[in-house]
């Protein structure tokens, strides 16, 4: 099957493999393969995600800007409902560990495990793929392209944080879908 993809459906496989490697860890799950499209400059998804406002900083933080400590306004409002004074937190956390005691360290990632190359995929990464071809040939498309990749994502879901970040985004498989058959149709 993969001799059916275009080059930039193989580069985003390539490169959804090289980011579990990169971050140490085991299998490419769905959201791997989503980072890789929207890491991308002139795909036909990398496109569709940019025009609607979707980087591969806003998949990662779910839609919501990170607040004081890494936390989103909504974790902050989830601890206030059960009582905590997070504004008193935060200003002891600020006098005991310095003013940047609550600024997420920008360097800080999860070790790289040496000497692993990556590139199993999860279940659903698999049934992704395999429905990225089912998309192609649903649209009467010879190649599987970005865009089937995006539609086949989109068809079998996301995890809330990514998913929720590209509904907030307005993004639907529909609009989607015609985007895709457009621009195979510009290709032909």
């Amino acid at each position: 099957m993969f001799e059916r993809f275009t080059k930039d459906a193989r580069d985003t496989v390539r490169d959804a493999v090289a980011l579990v490697s990169d971050r140490g860890e085991d299998k490419v799950a769905p959201e791997h393969l989503l980072l890789a499209l929207a890491a991308q400059e002139a795909s036909t998804a990398a496109r569709v995600l940019h025009e609607h406002g979707v980087t591969t900083a806003l998949l990662e933080s779910g839609g919501a800007e990170a607040g004081p400590a890494g936390l989103t306004e909504e974790e902050i409002d989830a601890l206030r409902a059960v009582g905590v004074d997070t504004d008193d937190v935060f200003r002891r956390m600020r006098e005991s560990f310095g003013p940047d005691a609550l600024r997420p360290d920008p360097a800080a990632r999860r070790p790289r495990k040496r000497g692993r190359l990556g590139g199993a995929f999860d279940a659903d990464a698999k049934k992704i793929l395999e429905l990225s071809l089912r998309e192609a040939i649903a649209l009467k498309h010879r190649g599987i392209d970005t865009g089937h990749i995006l539609l086949a994502l989109l068809r079998h879901g996301l995890s809330a944080p990514m998913a929720t970040a590209l509904t907030g985004q307005g993004l639907t498989y529909d609009g989607v879908r015609e985007r895709t058959r457009a621009a195979e149709d510009d290709a032909a």
